[in-house]
């Protein structure tokens, strides 16, 4: 076994909130888990895929135990689902996992680190990385190291200080004792390279690998947990890396996880190792403190006060009392946090989790998005550093950077989230300006191998609260807003539509159709706080148009089917229902030309030719890059059907059939568009004979002056539609005029 297991709100500077609490706001109990069994997993990471405004969590799993895929659970507005939607195509024994954007276009790209090879402890790996193609995963990695190595652990960080993501490994394997250089995967503009651009000097069997600013130098010095001895660290000169470390612990144990983080908030960081004790050492947590001016201690200044399996452990300040807390986790035992008491953490935990599991990897993340809140941090150039800590961590999102004013592009920088760290390509003359997006009330992931992976949900209320009294509706709709935050004054709303207001408890009317993200800024009492609910109100303008199509002398008749939609379609049930006094048939359907003419699975799934009745679905699928079908008007299918006999009008709409009625998926809301019944006619009709007399004459333009002003019946849209412009209006009218007596 081996374990380690809608923009910037402003450029304002914030202040550490307060609201410090006398417990832990986590329920011990999980409110999440997922359904897959056998996976093993050990790697986790929180990252927003595809973009939609929730993390979704990235998982590796396999460890040395069995050949699994990696998995992607996506958040369906703040809903993770308990069954991954994505799924790696390849099955390996695969460690410890990071996500980054590698190629500069804006969406992260998960990589994995393979353990061990198909061979098992005999054989070493090619690791990997999955490349996000506009917020879909490839199935197949798109990168893999150019050699076979032994890796449990990998991590994106800007190792030459380009503004690129390099890739570091930690390699070896400690158990059998195979010793292989670390090695890092320089990113030249976007791309990986396949062979490792730096090696350490000596060959280590290392379990973890981290990066982090050590001596505040501008420049990212790296870390590895050696399983067979010590945690070092090689530190970074303008953005060259020792080979050799010059720093190293004086204990010699087995380092599962490493971490950086500033444990006593002096603003140098400190090291974090998790000890695990399966052959033989401590097994404790400890803390080697920053001396201020760059070096670590090799002693550790702080230890737990038991030891066991350690496995995991990560920062975040739970209180939102200004100093990060430590999350922790061993095998077979109970996720576990020790409070930060201003210096050092407490001994003793002060917050245990249920189940005991097989802990690999924790991670904060809002999984609902209720607690975060845009923030803006300007930080001052100072000597030519390209890297710069933000204020909060672990991230939610970064917005944008601006540099000396300059907003910059996805290429000219790359962060690391949990961390909290942006570099630079070019090093800034005046100023920074970092915008992200940062949670007050992240729950805690877990993901362990023994049984499910887990979420432990925070129990805090959000700073900023705010309700409506209906969300959903056809469009116009009205909405009354209410904002119920503790002691709250001075409030900015956006209403998503271009609205806004700054009444405590507005009214707003959304006249068209879509999906609208409320932002409410308010001042509480320890000072501006913001929240946006995305996607809070959501109204409805949709339709499917069946239209009237004249099929005089034709054997086999095409039916185009539109669909006008303000959301987009994940999936729709599309039943159809062709019935009248001719007798038709049903034939085929395609979608040529059609805007669905992308989907992957567009299928018949019912047919009842008997009560003329038929059932379509559409479902992209998140499988592969395939993105839903966004808003807009067009032709969704075309439908084809046999004149068997007869003449007169055949009805055009939608059915149920076998309990399949009209359905439209948009993801965030299920409902039924609007429907606007067609026809088929069968037999010879004339356009403009608006009265159905099989004559055009002045009967006809006082047929169609009585529909339009005076209430009369409907002529059919073929018929009198004269100027053939898709509806019956005044022009019809002048165009029988004109033909009459012109």
């Amino acid at each position: 076994m081996r374990g380690r297991a809608y923009f910037c709100a402003g450029i304002i500077m914030l202040a550490l909130g307060g609201f410090a609490v006398g417990q832990v706001p986590l329920d011990p109990s999980p409110f999440w888990m997922s359904t897959e069994q056998s996976q093993y997993s050990t790697g986790m990471a929180w990252r927003d895929c595809n973009r939609d405004g929730f993390l979704d969590l990235f998982v590796s799993n396999g460890n040395d135990i069995v050949m699994a895929p990696n998995r992607v659970y996506y958040s369906h507005s703040g809903n993770l689902e308990t069954t991954s939607s994505w799924q790696s195509a390849n099955a390996e024994y695969s460690g410890h996992c990071s996500v980054g954007d590698v190629n500069d276009d804006g969406y992260p790209d998960f990589a994995v680190a393979d353990y061990i090879g198909s061979g098992g402890f005999s054989t070493g790996n090619r690791s990997h990385v999955y490349l996000n193609n506009g917020g879909f995963l490839s199935t197949t990695p798109d990168w893999t190291t150019g050699d076979s190595i032994y890796t449990f652990s990998c991590a994106f960080g800007d190792a030459d200080g380009d503004g690129d993501l390099d890739l570091a490994f930690a390699t070896g394997e400690p158990y059998n004792g195979i010793l292989q250089n670390n090695l890092i995967y320089y990113n030249i503009d976007g791309v990986l390279q396949s062979t490792p651009g730096w090696q350490s000097v000596a060959g280590t069997a290392s379990l973890d690998v981290a990066w982090g600013d050590v001596d505040n130098n501008g420049y990212l010095d790296l870390a590895f947990g050696h399983g067979d001895g010590q945690v070092v660290i090689h530190y970074n000169y303008g953005g060259s890396i020792e080979t050799t470390p010059s720093y190293a612990t004086t204990a010699f144990d087995l380092a599962n996880t490493v971490f950086f983080g500033d444990v006593n908030d002096d603003g140098w960081l400190d090291l974090l190792v998790a000890y695990n004790y399966q052959t033989g050492g401590t097994g404790y947590y400890c803390v080697y403190f920053n001396d201020g001016a760059g070096v670590i201690n090799p002693v550790h200044g702080w230890q737990s006060d038991t030891e066991g399996y350690g496995s995991a452990i990560c920062l975040y300040d739970y209180d939102n009392d200004g100093d990060d807390d430590l999350a922790a986790g061993r095998w077979w035992d109970r996720p576990r946090i020790y409070e930060n008491t201003g210096t050092t953490f407490t001994t003793s935990p002060i917050w245990r989790g249920d189940p005991s599991v097989v802990v690999e990897e924790l991670a904060w993340g809002d999984v609902d998005g209720d607690g975060v809140e845009f923030r803006a941090d300007t930080v001052y150039a100072v000597g030519g550093k390209r890297l710069y800590y933000t204020s909060h961590h672990p991230l939610y999102a970064i917005d944008s950077v601006l540099v000396d004013g300059s907003l910059l592009g996805d290429e000219d920088y790359c962060f690391d989230p949990v961390a909290g760290w942006v570099s630079l390509g070019v090093a800034p003359l005046d100023s920074v300006v970092m915008c992200y997006q940062y949670s007050f009330k992240n729950d805690l992931g877990c993901v362990n191998w023994d049984t499910y992976n887990l979420v432990f949900g925070n129990t805090n209320r959000p700073y900023v609260e705010f309700y409506a009294d209906t969300m959903v509706g056809q469009a116009p709709l009205t909405v009354q807003f209410t904002d119920s935050s503790a002691g709250a004054s001075d409030w900015n709303w956006s209403f998503g539509d271009g609205g806004a207001s700054p009444l405590q408890d507005p009214i707003h009317t959304y006249n068209g159709g879509g999906a609208f993200d409320v932002y409410l800024e308010n001042t509480l009492p320890d000072g501006p706080h913001n929240r946006i609910r995305r996607r809070m109100i959501i109204t409805f303008a949709d339709t499917l148009r069946f239209p009237t199509v004249v099929a005089a002398g034709q054997d086999t008749i095409k039916v185009p089917v539109y669909l006008t939609n303000c959301h987009p379609m994940h999936h729709l049930v599309l039943p159809v229902y062709h019935g009248g006094d001719g007798f038709l048939k049903y034939v085929d359907f395609d979608t040529d030309s059609c805007r669905t003419d992308y989907f992957e699975n567009v299928d018949l799934v019912n047919l009842n030719p008997y009560g003329n009745q038929l059932v379509l679905t559409f479902s992209p699928t998140l499988s592969s890059p395939q993105p839903p079908l966004g808003p807009g008007t067009g032709r969704i299918v075309n439908l084809y059907f046999q004149h068997v006999g007869g003449t007169g009008i055949n009805t055009l709409d939608t059915t149920t059939l076998s309990t399949k009625s009209l359905l439209y998926d948009a993801d965030y809301v299920e409902y039924k568009p609007v429907v606007i019944s067609g026809a088929v006619i069968l037999g010879d009709v004339i356009r403009g004979d608006a009265n159905n007399d099989m004559a055009v004459n002045l009967l006809d333009i006082l047929f169609l002056i009585d529909f339009l002003y005076d209430d009369g019946p409907e002529p059919l849209l073929y018929q009198g539609d004269y100027n053939a412009d898709g509806s019956i209006n005044l022009l019809d009218i002048l165009d029988l005029i004109g033909l009459l007596y012109g």
